[in-house]
């Protein structure tokens, strides 16, 4: 099966979908996202590692410490985030998974993915942490973030 990207990726755009989406506090702890995101506890360390490294988290230590988004959740592209954890790489690979794929020796599917990853690309640079945030929020309907 063809995947975008990885379970741990998954996550980590829950998470950060979860901590745009609050209206109380900029402040989270990870426990709190990871059990209304869906996330299985024994992810967090690596997601929220990935993502601090990634310059999307900023970690605050001490009382009342957590996480905080780095930046603003509008300045977050859905590309960066997947590029961050998945690599920069990570929409080069071949569809098909040959090796030798590429413009000297294309697999079947060279040209068609091509074409729909550029397409892919644009759609994923144009669609922000708060874009998601917002039509979570705004439909009521949460697909990945859980209800208390």
């Amino acid at each position: 099966m063809f995947r975008l990207y990885s379970k741990g990726c998954e996550y980590a755009l829950r998470a950060l979908t979860c901590a745009a989406s609050q209206k109380d506090t900029s402040r989270f702890q990870a426990k709190d996202v990871c059990k209304k995101a869906g996330i299985p506890e024994s992810f967090t360390r690596k997601v929220f590692q990935a993502l601090t490294q990634g310059g999307f988290l900023q970690a605050v230590r001490g009382p009342g410490g957590g996480y905080e988004l780095s930046r603003p959740p509008e300045e977050i592209t859905l590309r960066d985030v997947i590029e961050a954890v998945e690599g920069q790489d990570t929409f080069s690979h071949c569809v098909l998974g040959f090796p030798t794929c590429g413009e000297k020796h294309p697999c079947p599917l060279h040209e068609t993915w091509a074409a729909a990853k550029t397409e892919l690309l644009a759609q994923l640079e144009q669609r922000s942490l708060r874009d998601l945030a917002d039509t979570t929020t705004r439909k009521k309907k949460r697909a990945f973030v859980r209800e208390d």
